[in-house]
């Protein structure tokens, strides 16, 4: 056995019981949902790279820099992409969400994004669905201004309805929005899977402490494996 890491240690404080297992929802395709989080061009390497080299910095560098997010960003946005065909083929229900104003000036952005000027106009490139998840007509969309898929929208309002219990959350970036809006949703009550190959962030290390973490939890799973799950669920 190798040196015990930190990573070790949180996993076996988190033990998870029979006891504990007793409070989750057993899936179907009645009660299970999959969220897909802020997959629009805000996330995308080229957004970022089209920032920087605005604020003054050499083209050649900021690819250079972003070389690593771009690989892994576009290997979870596969696997984004799988899930949604899976879903849609086995009957279970896309939610899409995604940042973007109300107002043309961004005067209804949360205090956090106004901070950083993510003042994304409707209709606005940065808030564009990428062509891999882009929903079907029929598939529910709700934007929000805030890091959280809850807070900033009637989601809950909405899982409530359908009678949603279990959900298979995807999508960018990891330590922020994913992060939130698991979080929000295990304290609501929803029994909440990380995809964990289906999501990243700007830094590999930022995106391995939340994997971690809910790993810890017993809440993460890969996206070929949710992908088999959704194929044998009962119809409830």
């Amino acid at each position: 056995m190798g040196k015990v890491t930190m990573a070790d240690v949180m996993a076996a404080s988190y033990t998870i019981t029979e006891n504990g297992l007793q409070y989750l929802p057993a899936p179907t395709k009645k009660n299970t949902a999959l969220l897909l989080i802020d997959i629009q061009g805000l996330a995308t390497p080229e957004h970022l790279a089209k920032k920087a080299v605005a604020k003054g910095l050499a083209e050649k560098e900021v690819n250079e820099a972003l070389a690593d997010y771009r690989q892994r960003f576009y290997a979870a946005l596969g696997a984004c992409g799988k899930l949604l065909a899976a879903a849609r083929a086995n009957g279970i229900p896309a939610i899409h969400v995604k940042i973007e104003g109300l107002s043309d000036d961004g005067r209804d952005a949360g205090l956090a994004h106004k901070l950083v000027q993510w003042i994304l106009p409707p209709g606005g490139e940065a808030s564009r669905f990428l062509d891999e998840c882009k929903p079907n007509p029929g598939e529910i969309v709700l934007t929000k201004t805030v890091s959280g898929a809850f807070t900033g929208t009637i989601l809950d309002r909405v899982l409530d309805h359908m009678g949603i219990k279990v959900l298979y959350i995807a999508g960018f970036v990891t330590d922020e929005c994913v992060d939130t809006t698991v979080r929000v949703a295990l304290d609501l009550g929803y029994f909440s899977n990380v995809v964990s190959d289906a999501t990243t962030t700007y830094y590999q290390e930022s995106y391995q402490a939340v994997i971690d973490k809910f790993g810890g939890w017993g809440i993460t799973i890969t996206a070929e494996n949710v992908v088999k799950t959704f194929e044998v669920l009962p119809e409830g």
